[in-house]
């Protein structure tokens, strides 16, 4: 992992110098929100800011997200940090194109209902697969040659990773794209699940690292050969991927297609179906396959 650590810090030096400035990891905004549904269950909040998932929080009936990040502070950049077996994130990039002008792709970490500024972000290299070897964790098939970083979130995190490059810096909200949704409870555990609601700009899976190893997503791809009607421009690069497919205009020749090839009980394709694992020890790995930034 040593390894590959230093290998990604390089491809991140590339671009560092142009995009918001490294803060601390643990920097923790102290603003909060206040759920209005039942945080018992897991449910998309239509008419909410963004795609909205409330985890098990005790026997209760609201849940107060308390932020990591304020949205009138830059988004915090981070490099592979050390796996000392606490709940964290391995996030792999399986996408061998370099998009834009890095050597790798950039992931944004979004919280809900923070839109408009990214909590954090990195850019992870394609690497050698054998260097995924050297991680602690064991991959499902099928195992994406590629290039992996550690993150440990602050402890209150509930929200997305996506795939997205500098101008998700702009102020704007870009939420047309695959949601990796990840969140933790206050007893440690972690809930993920992967949504195509807002989007599919590519393959996203997620698996729980603990002995369990559940996972959710999808790693094909949909993308190729899509109908006309089901696609749409992203934000910022211009980018086109597949529509969302929300209730709320949501597009029907994107869902008519998704559907075919997508099980709903495994991806976010259904407001009323919640495809949603959770990792007892807090710990998963968010595997990224070739997409659209």
């Amino acid at each position: 992992m040593r390894l590959a650590g230093i290998v990604v810090i390089f491809c991140m030096i590339i671009t560092a110098a142009a995009l918001p400035s490294k803060n601390n990891n643990n920097d923790i905004a102290a603003s909060t929100r206040r759920h209005l549904h039942d945080p018992r269950h897991q449910h998309h909040l239509r008419g909410e800011s963004s795609s909205v998932r409330s985890q098990v929080v005790g026997n209760v009936t609201g849940h107060t997200q308390i932020f990591c990040h304020n949205e009138t502070q830059p988004p915090i950049y981070f490099t592979s940090q050390p796996d000392n077996g606490g709940p964290g994130v391995y996030l792999l990039n399986a996408d061998p194109v370099r998009h834009g002008a890095v050597n790798g792709t950039m992931y944004l970490f979004y919280e809900n209902d923070h839109d408009f500024v990214p909590y954090l972000w990195t850019v992870v290299c394609f690497l050698n697969p054998l260097l995924l070897s050297s991680t602690k964790i064991l991959l499902l098939p099928p195992n994406p040659p590629g290039g992996a970083v550690f993150v440990t979130p602050c402890p209150t995190f509930e929200g997305r990773i996506v795939r997205g490059d500098v101008s998700n810096f702009d102020g704007r909200k870009h939420l047309l794209g695959t949601w990796g949704e990840l969140s933790w409870s206050t007893n440690g555990t972690a809930w993920g699940d992967v949504s195509l609601l807002e989007g599919n700009d590519g393959p996203v899976l997620v698996q729980a690292l603990d002995a369990a190893n559940k996972y959710k997503g999808f790693s094909i791809d949909v993308l190729s050969n899509a109908p006309a009607g089901a696609w749409a421009q992203k934000l910022g690069t211009g980018s086109w991927c597949l529509d969302k497919i929300t209730s709320e205009g949501g597009n029907s020749v994107t869902r008519a297609w998704e559907t075919q090839f997508l099980d709903p009980n495994s991806v976010y394709l259904e407001d009323n179906i919640n495809p949603v694992i959770n990792s007892i020890n807090g710990r998963f790995a968010v595997t990224f396959y070739a997409g659209v930034v």
